[in-house]
C-alpha cells in the first residue's frame, strides 16, 4: 500500500470534536426509528416477555464487543476513513473497497433513505397529509427529499454546524426516552386494555423464523454504532475521545433501550402488545398517552420525526469521510478529496451520498425493505472488520495501541460467530432471502468494478 496521496482540494479536514461531541455521534447515530417502530413485531415473533428483554439486552452487548474493537482499531489509526481504512490496513486494499462500494451504493445510502422515509411518514400527517400519501405517494418521497437536502446543506457548512445539531437533537431524544423510562414506574402496569386490541393468550414456541427477525428489528435499532471512527481526523484527542464515544455511547444506548422496553411491557402488557394489529408505532404512542394523558399520544409523531432526523445527520457528519479516505487512494473519483477551503467539510462526499440516497427513495421505498437490506450488507463487513483486531496484533504487533480491545480475545470471537450466524440465518430464511440477496448482488457489483478498474488505480498507486 502506498503512502502517496492526491492532493486535497482546497482545504483539509479539521481537528474540533470532544469528547462530548463523539459520545452524541453514537448514541445520536444509533437512536432513530427503531426503538418506537420495531418493539410490535419483536413482540409479535417471540414467546414471552423475557424474551424481549434478553433479546435487547444481549444484543446491545455484542455491539459493544463489536465497539471495543472499532477503538482499538479507531486510535490505531486515527484518520479519516472509519471502517474503510480498519479493513484497508488489516486486509488489504480489495475487502476495503468492497466495503466501501457497499458502504456507497447500500449501508449508508440505504440507511439514509429509510431513515429519511421515517421521517416523511411521521410529520406529513401533522400538515393533513393522508398517511398513505406520506409512506408510499409522491408527498412523502419528496418530504424524505427535503430532510436529505437539509442535512446535506448542514453538513456542508462545518463539522462544528453539524456537530451542533447532533449535539441538540440527541440530548432531546434521549431526554424524552429518559423521561418515558423514569415516568413509567410510577404508572400502575400489568392491566390490559381490551379495547384497545385484541389480548392474544395463547402461547407459541420460540421459532427461527422469529429469532431471525427479532434480530433485524434489534440490530436495525443499534444501527449505526460505528460512524463514529469515520470522524477520527476531526476528533481533538482521537486516542481518547474516539474509544470514549464508542463504549461509552453503547453503555448509555443499552441502559436507554432496555429501560424503554421495560416501560413499554409495564404499561402496555405482552399479551396485549400481541395483538396490536400491524400499526407499527402502536406500542410506543399507547404508552406514551397513558404515561401522560391520551392528549399526548399524538407527540409520539414528532418525536419520531426528531429521533430519525437526528440519527440521519451522522451519515452526513460522519460516513462521507469514508469515500474521502477512498479518494485520497484513488479509489474513487478524484473530485471526492474536495475539502471546502473555508469549511472544512468533504463538500463533494457529502452531496453524491445525498443524491444516491434520494434516489433510493424512489427505487427502493419500503421502509422495511430498507431497513432489512441495510442490516444485512452491513453485518457482511462488520464480523470482517472486527477480525482484523486479531490479524493485525498478529500482523504488525508493533503498532502503538492507545487502547486495547477489552476482553480480547473472547470479545471480538463473540462479535465475529454472531455475525457469521446471523448472515448465515438471513440468507437461509425464505422470508429474508430477498433482502440477503439483494446486499449480495451489490457485493457482486463491486467485484467487478474491482477487477475492471479499481485494482488497476492500486497498482498506480504503488508503483
Amino acid at each position: 500500500m502506498s503512502d502517496a496521496k492526491a492532493p486535497q482540494s482546497g482545504g483539509q479536514l479539521q481537528r474540533r470534536l470532544g469528547s462530548f461531541s463523539a459520545i452524541s455521534i453514537t448514541v445520536g447515530a444509533v437512536i432513530g426509528s427503531g426503538i418506537f417502530l420495531k418493539p410490535l413485531g419483536i413482540a409479535q415473533e417471540l414467546p414471552a416477555e423475557g424474551w424481549i428483554h434478553l433479546f435487547w439486552a444481549a444484543l446491545g452487548v455484542v455491539c459493544l464487543c463489536g465497539a471495543f474493537a472499532y477503538a482499538e482499531l479507531g486510535a490505531m489509526f486515527p484518520q479519516a476513513g472509519g471502517q474503510y481504512a480498519f479493513l484497508r490496513e488489516a486486509w488489504g486494499p480489495m475487502p476495503a473497497f468492497l466495503y466501501g462500494w457497499v458502504f456507497f451504493w447500500a449501508i449508508n445510502s440505504g440507511t439514509i433513505a429509510a431513515l429519511a422515509s421515517a421521517f416523511a411518514e411521521y410529520v406529513l400527517p401533522w400538515f393533513g397529509v393522508p398517511l398513505d400519501a406520506a409512506t408510499n405517494g409522491l408527498p412523502g418521497k419528496l418530504a424524505a427529499c427535503a430532510m436529505i437536502l437539509v442535512l446535506a446543506t448542514v453538513n456542508h457548512f462545518g463539522v462544528l454546524i453539524g456537530a451542533i445539531v447532533q449535539n441538540v437533537s440527541t440530548f432531546a431524544k434521549v431526554a424524552a426516552l429518559v423521561l418515558l423510562a423514569l415516568a413509567g414506574l410510577f404508572v400502575a402496569g400489568g392491566a390490559t386494555d381490551p379495547a384497545s386490541a385484541a389480548v392474544v393468550t395463547e402461547t407459541r414456541a420460540l421459532t427461527l423464523g422469529g429469532v431471525v427477525a427479532t434480530f433485524l428489528a434489534i440490530f436495525w435499532a443499534y444501527e449505526g454504532w460505528y460512524q463514529l471512527p469515520f470522524n477520527a481526523a476531526e476528533l481533538k484527542d482521537p486516542n481518547r475521545a474516539l474509544p470514549r464515544g464508542l463504549i461509552g455511547g453503547m453503555l448509555l444506548l443499552i441502559a436507554i433501550y432496555v429501560a424503554v422496553n421495560l416501560t413499554y411491557l409495564r404499561v402496555v402488557p405482552f399479551e396485549e402488545m400481541r395483538g396490536l394489529g400491524e400499526d407499527k408505532s402502536k406500542v410506543a404512542s399507547l404508552t406514551i398517552g397513558r404515561v401522560f394523558g391520551e392528549g399526548w399520544g399524538n407527540s409520539l409523531t414528532l418525536l419520531v420525526a426528531l429521533s430519525v432526523f437526528g440519527a440521519a445527520n451522522p451519515n452526513f457528519l460522519s460516513s462521507p469521510r469514508g469515500f474521502y479516505a477512498m479518494a485520497e487512494d484513488g479509489l474513487m473519483p478524484r473530485a471526492l478529496i474536495r475539502v471546502h477551503p473555508r469549511w472544512g467539510t468533504p463538500t463533494a462526499s457529502i452531496w453524491l451520498q445525498a443524491l444516491w440516497a434520494a434516489a433510493l427513495i424512489f427505487l427502493v421505498p419500503p421502509f422495511g425493505n430498507l431497513s432489512d437490506f441495510v442490516v444485512f450488507a452491513a453485518f457482511l463487513f462488520y464480523g470482517l472488520t472486527v477480525a482484523g483486531v486479531w490479524r493485525l496484533r498478529k500482523t504488525r504487533p508493533e503498532l502503538p495501541r492507545p487502547y486495547r480491545c477489552t476482553g480480547y480475545p473472547l470479545t471480538p470471537a463473540i462479535f465475529v460467530i454472531v455475525s457469521v450466524l446471523f448472515v448465515g440465518a438471513l440468507l437461509s430464511d425464505p422470508s429474508e432471502q430477498i433482502n440477503a440477496l439483494k446486499g449480495l448482488a451489490v457485493l457482486a457489483t463491486g467485484i467487478a468494478a474491482w477487477y475492471l478498474w479499481a485494482r488497476h488505480r492500486v497498482r498506480i498507486l504503488t508503483r
